[in-house]
């Protein structure tokens, strides 16, 4: 009689054991700019100056021309890598997180770090506030990136 009762307690602490909350401490909340981010690689496309126009290449240093040459993904795990526009290969990674009330994109990756406020974040459009040398004089600018379709 000792048998039926002890195998009724084991199933209800099994059903109660699972029906418990899971662990609640995996991927932080990912917000609607961080799914905005993940949905597609991104690709510098130009960079302006704080009107809007255009700054052409030459008179970027080498380090933002070098930001040309890659498509930047981000994940949902707060982690980001470069990939070669041609190959597709990852040549550099590191971290992004939202800040400051999700208006500043905090991004660690070798040759492109720092935080970059927000000016636009759309489906179709990023722009990045960044003071970056334009003929050796620094100025405040604008990384604009398109999505990657793939």
């Amino acid at each position: 009689m000792k048998e039926p009762k002890l195998y009724i307690i084991y199933v209800l602490l099994l059903v109660f054991a699972t029906a418990c909350d899971k662990n609640t401490t995996t991927d932080p909340q990912v917000t609607d700019k961080g799914k905005v981010l993940i949905n597609n690689p991104w690709r510098l496309t130009s960079v302006t100056d704080a009107n809007g126009k255009a700054i052409p290449s030459n008179q970027l240093n080498i380090e933002t021309q070098a930001i040309y040459l890659f498509d930047i993904q981000f994940f949902d795990n707060n982690v980001t890598k470069a990939l070669d526009r041609t190959s597709k290969q990852v040549v550099n990674g590191g971290t992004w997180y939202l800040i400051d009330d999700n208006q500043v994109l905090d991004i660690e990756v070798s040759q492109f770090k720092g935080k970059f406020p927000i000016k636009e974040l759309s489906r179709s459009k990023m722009s990045l506030v960044n003071s970056v040398p334009v003929n050796g004089v620094t100025q405040e600018a604008r990384l604009v990136f398109e999505p990657v379709i793939q």
